[in-house]
């Protein structure tokens, strides 16, 4: 593939107690067939040997390492970026790996295609020596291709069952992100709640079905774990956000079908993982998200699904009059 021009890319890794990890996440990076330009890790408050691994480690391009109080994997990845010197940054997880050729690949597609907003590619799971749990995720995009029209990326993406939002799974140029551009939350499930918003930060689009990306499945991480009231937080946080998206911006027909479709999607799982956790849910919201999903076969599986879940008779009234005036919602 013929290079047009050359780019640069940082690899932004937040750590928290993966000391058992985190040597071997580093050699992948380091075995890289082309090294980065730059590599920040921020210790995130660890309180194994994660920070001493850290700055123990030897690369033989720009190395930062920081550390700060433990305030999430978003906060890390926010200072991350804020420090990366590239043009492009990728997200990478202290316990994963990277194919050895990722970062000529990326670099490839990148100049072939005139410096596109984002990559995205395609990854596989892999179970950690320790790993009893039955959580396997294929991470396959089914398609390839380079889009410059948001909506026919998006269609080909729901169709192939594709939208993978874990940050590990692509790569996007640094000027989409700060404090004037995108910024992860606070609360779990920060890569959902951020992945529509930066897709419609982009104009570009360019998809690799290749793998470049080994998700390990561990013990006690954060996809792994009980579900909690942080996921509940999660999981309403995806759902304001995508909400205030559909709020905020003007829309083609079919962007705003499958922004709605997504608000849907997220309704469910806040519904989903507040019965996990045994937490309180908020009605109101769930009725919002209906509204703004105008669609009946969603709200039918909502309502559905709770009166499956014995709520309240008070809820399953609601339902009726939600029912009463769904075509004035719908019309």
């Amino acid at each position: 593939m013929p290079l047009r021009n050359s780019c640069s890319i940082t690899i932004v890794i937040p750590a928290y107690n993966v000391e058992k990890y985190l040597v071997e996440a580093l050699d992948s990076v380091k075995g890289q067939e082309e090294l980065p330009d730059e590599i920040i890790l921020i210790d995130d408050g660890s309180t194994d040997k994660t920070l001493a691994i850290a700055q123990e480690y030897q690369f033989p391009i720009p190395y930062k390492v920081l550390s700060v109080e433990n305030g999430g994997q978003g906060n890390a990845r926010n200072l991350g970026v804020s420090l990366a010197s590239s043009e492009y940054v990728h997200f990478f997880d202290s316990d994963d790996l990277l194919e050895k050729s990722f970062i000529r690949s990326i670099k490839e597609k990148i100049s072939y295609y005139d410096n596109p907003d984002i990559i995205l590619f395609s990854g596989e799971s892999f179970n950690d020596a320790e790993y009893q749990g039955g959580r396997w995720v294929n991470y396959a995009r089914g398609f390839s291709g380079n889009f410059s029209n948001r909506a026919d990326f998006l269609e080909q993406a729901y169709i192939n069952k594709a939208l993978f939002c874990q940050p590990c799974l692509y790569v996007s140029k640094k000027s989409l992100w700060g404090s004037n551009g995108l910024e992860f939350g606070h609360n779990f499930l920060e890569d959902d709640a951020i992945f529509f918003p930066l897709l419609f930060s982009c104009d570009t689009f360019v998809v690799v079905d290749e793998v470049f990306f080994f998700r390990r499945n561990r013990e006690g991480s954060t996809m792994t774990m009980a579900r909690n009231a942080r996921h509940v937080n999660g999981a309403l946080d995806c759902l304001n956000r995508t909400i205030s998206l559909h709020d905020s911006m003007d829309f083609t027909a079919k962007e705003r079908e499958l922004v709605r479709k997504r608000i849907g999607s997220f309704c469910m799982a806040y519904i989903v993982m507040a019965r996990r956790a045994k937490a309180r849910k908020s009605y109101k919201k769930i009725f919002e998200s209906i509204v703004k999903a105008r669609s009946p076969v969603i709200a039918l599986k909502i309502f559905a699904f709770m009166a499956r879940a014995d709520e309240s008779t008070a809820i399953r009234k609601a339902a009726q009059k939600v029912k009463g005036f769904k075509s004035a919602v719908f019309g």
